[in-house]
C-alpha cells in the first residue's frame, strides 16, 4: 500500500522526534524515499506461525537502495494491534 501525503508527513514527524539517524547505515549518504506498506509474515523454527505480519513502513536510499523498515502500527500510520 502506498503511503498518502499525509502519512509521509507523519512518518517523517515521528522519525524526527524520536532523533532518528538520518544517515543510511549503508553509504552514509542521507538521501531516502518513501516506499510503500508491507508486511512480512512471521516465521518461528522455519515454518510460518499463527500470528498476524508486521506491517512495516519502508524507507529506500535513493543512492544504494538499502531498504529501511519501521512498524507502522506504533508509528500510528495504520490502526491495528501492537505487535509484541
Amino acid at each position: 500500500m502506498p503511503l498518502s501525503d499525509s502519512q509521509k508527513e507523519k512518518f517523517g514527524d515521528w522519525l524526527h522526534s524520536k532523533n532518528s539517524d538520518p544517515k543510511c547505515p549503508s553509504c552514509g549518504r542521507n538521501e531516502w524515499s518513501f516506499g510503500d506498506i508491507i508486511a512480512a509474515p512471521i516465521y518461528t523454527k522455519g515454518t510460518a506461525a499463527s500470528a498476524d505480519p508486521v506491517p512495516m513502513a519502508q524507507l529506500i536510499c535513493k543512492h544504494c537502495a538499502f531498504v529501511r523498515l519501521h512498524a507502522a502500527i506504533p508509528i500510528g500510520l495504520i490502526e491495528g494491534k501492537e505487535p509484541g
